[in-house]
């Protein structure tokens, strides 16, 4: 990755962005929702895709899609959440930097958006700011962890797969090394 923030580069973050803010707000059919956690398919691509550019667009494609989530009127808790996907998004910015592969960055940044997602539904449900039917504990960690787990999985492969097209066409720099 450069060192620089191009031209390029912030194109295609401003581009990352709108996405970002377009698929939670205009695609709400992609979203699976299971009490009280809710996913929306795809939502995760652009910041993955951020990811492979730079920690800078990672941090501002992050920010853009909270954005979405904010006009897409949803609970704030899943804005929250949203929120939270900076944490990943950096750390897997920087491990590509490093030329970290993208099986072992993929399972880091996997862990740790399981993790910071459980602790924002744990933070909304104990302060009573989300329904809770249930035990918080186990609609935090099982509920919102093991649905951010999948949900993490199904878009970083769409991911990894929209990145190496446009890698292809020079529009990104090539993909590191798989494992």
């Amino acid at each position: 990755m450069k060192k620089s923030f191009n031209t390029k580069d912030m194109a295609i973050t401003a581009l990352l962005i709108a996405f970002g803010i377009i698929i939670p707000t205009m695609f709400s059919g992609l979203r699976v929702y299971i009490p009280p956690f809710s996913a929306t398919l795809t939502a995760h691509v652009p910041v993955f895709v951020a990811m492979f550019i730079s920690p800078m667009s990672a941090i501002f494609t992050s920010l853009g899609t909270t954005v979405g989530f904010i006009f897409a009127g949803l609970d704030p808790a899943v804005t929250a959440r949203a929120f939270s996907h900076i944490i990943f998004a950096i750390v897997g910015a920087f491990m590509f930097k490093k030329g970290i592969s993208i099986v072992l960055t993929g399972v880091v940044t996997m862990v740790l958006h399981a993790i910071f997602e459980a602790l924002v539904s744990l933070l909304f449900l104990s302060a009573g700011w989300s329904a809770s039917n249930g035990n918080m504990f186990y609609i935090a960690f099982y509920v919102t962890g093991i649905g951010t787990l999948v949900h993490h999985i199904i878009d970083y492969i769409i991911a990894v797969v929209l990145v190496s097209a446009l890698s292809k066409t020079k529009a990104i720099k090539s993909l590191p090394r798989l494992f």
